[in-house]
């Protein structure tokens, strides 16, 4: 408060040039002006900074985990645990979000519709999967890249990896790129598929239609950071 007193005092290096430059008159006037002008400047921001600290942006996260604490303490144990629920589903989006960030963008000549992250069905193992759909600008060929993580399907698959007998009784045929090994598929249309197990939490799929070359999903492939998408959904 007093630092705002001396600021607004008259007798400052300031207000005396302005009493140099200025007739008495207009100088007083002048003087006057200002001392109001930065009064009302401070009693402005003294009134906006509680309401700029209530109106910080909420954490929905935070939010939800204080409502399930307030519940349990309360004995609301079916609410504690629904407000649980609700944390967990805005974890997993979060999650979801970073996964599909290791995905690469359209090549030259490609185009891309929006991510998608989708539960695997429990008879497929559960889990989540993210999708993302390249489209050819030019022709029709299309690519469905898709990452599952926290499934039981994907240790079912790795095991086809134990041989080239076992992958060929699935319809499967073992190649490698970048040191990986990849199942390879002939699908309907004469498409191509590869599944890429990585260790017994991720896998990567992709699903060429309208014949899209092997070659192009390979080279796809290679430009994921496989490294950063482990440290995501690895426990």
């Amino acid at each position: 408060m007093e630092s705002e007193q001396a600021f607004l005092m008259p007798n400052t290096y300031f207000t005396q040039i302005i009493r140099i430059c200025l007739p008495p008159a207009a100088a007083t006037l002048f003087v006057m002006k200002m001392k109001y002008i930065l009064a009302l400047t401070i009693a402005a921001c003294s009134m906006m900074s509680p309401l700029l600290a209530q109106n910080k942006q909420p954490e929905p996260f935070e939010d939800i985990l204080r409502e399930a604490v307030k519940e349990y303490r309360a004995g609301k144990i079916k609410e504690a645990a629904t407000a649980l629920d609700q944390a967990k589903a805005l974890i997993e989006k979060q999650q979801s979000t970073q996964v599909g960030s290791t995905l690469p963008d359209a090549p030259e000549g490609w185009a891309t519709d929006d991510m998608k992250t989708e539960d695997v069905p429990g008879h497929l193992g559960g889990g989540k999967v993210v999708k993302k759909l390249y489209k050819n600008k030019t022709g029709q060929e299309e690519v469905l890249l898709e990452v599952y993580y926290g499934s039981t399907y994907i240790k079912l698959i790795r095991g086809l990896l134990a041989s080239d007998e076992i992958a060929k009784s699935q319809g499967f045929e073992i190649k490698r790129a970048g040191g990986e090994k990849v199942l390879a598929k002939k699908i309907e249309g004469g498409n191509h598929e590869l599944n890429v197990p990585m260790e017994d939490e991720i896998m990567i799929k992709f699903t060429g239609a309208d014949g899209a070359k092997e070659d192009f999903m390979l080279k796809m492939l290679r430009e994921i950071d496989r490294r950063e998408l482990k440290s995501l959904v690895k426990p």
